[in-house]
């Protein structure tokens, strides 16, 4: 992501809501914005960060969104570290520490993961082609880790839940897309432990129907996503 930022910014962009709101339990949930809230949430999942964990985000979130969201936590941490660990120790660290005794507890989940693997070719930071283990994400688990983060740092940063008459869509990135590029500018950037999570977006002033969200997570994955208003 780092890479792309001096870009020059093309074209008249709205403006940038930026104003964070803190959580406060009892209020309407961050997440399916309907329910009243009756615990807090952290955005993106606790689970993805090993101890000491970095300062999170929270936000205000009924039982039924906190209470369905732990398995998903659970396998977007397993298939990130796995991805991840050759980058940092930090990553390092996620996966001996947490994804180590998940996969000890867990067998069906080892054996499912020992089938999706596979020799890929890639090329490595000195530019030369090498075969590494390939594993197959859980994409389900994937989107709806995705889905629950960016409603939540939405309302993180708007003070309010995503419109019900909005539709949100994720997407698996290998690096920031072309298209965004010219957009990098006007995205505000916030950083989550050592770089564990990187995160820009934008929410448009003019109509905050439309935002844009990009993540970065251990430097290894990509995954964005967008809000826009239903299409009747």
């Amino acid at each position: 992501m780092a890479k792309v930022q001096n870009r020059r910014r093309q074209g008249k962009l709205a403006s940038v809501v930026t104003t964070p709101t803190r959580p406060v339990q009892g209020e309407i949930c961050a997440i399916c914005g309907v329910r009243t809230a009756s615990t807090k949430d952290h955005v993106p999942p606790k689970a993805i960060f090993p101890k000491p964990r970095p300062h999170l985000i929270t936000v205000p979130a009924c039982f039924e969104c906190n209470n369905s969201a732990s398995d998903f936590d659970d396998l977007f941490k397993v298939y990130l570290s796995l991805h991840a660990a050759e980058n940092n120790d930090i990553a390092r660290k996620l996966f001996s520490e947490k994804t180590v005794r998940t996969l000890q507890r867990n067998q069906r989940l080892l054996d499912k993961i020992k089938s999706e693997s596979s020799r890929v070719a890639i090329v490595n930071k000195s530019g030369d082609l090498e075969s590494r283990m390939g594993v197959l994400w859980d994409s389900y688990a994937h989107d709806r880790v995705i889905e629950r983060t960016i409603r939540g740092l939405y309302y993180h940063h708007s003070g309010h839940p995503i419109p019900s008459n909005c539709i949100l869509q994720v997407q698996w990135l290998h690096g920031v897309p072309d298209e965004i590029i010219p957009m990098l500018p006007i995205l505000k950037e916030h950083t989550i432990g050592e770089n564990q999570v990187v995160y820009k977006y934008v929410i448009y002033e003019n109509d905050p129907r439309h935002s844009l969200w990009i993540f970065e997570f251990y430097g290894a994955h990509w995954a964005s996503g967008h809000t826009s208003p239903v299409q009747f």
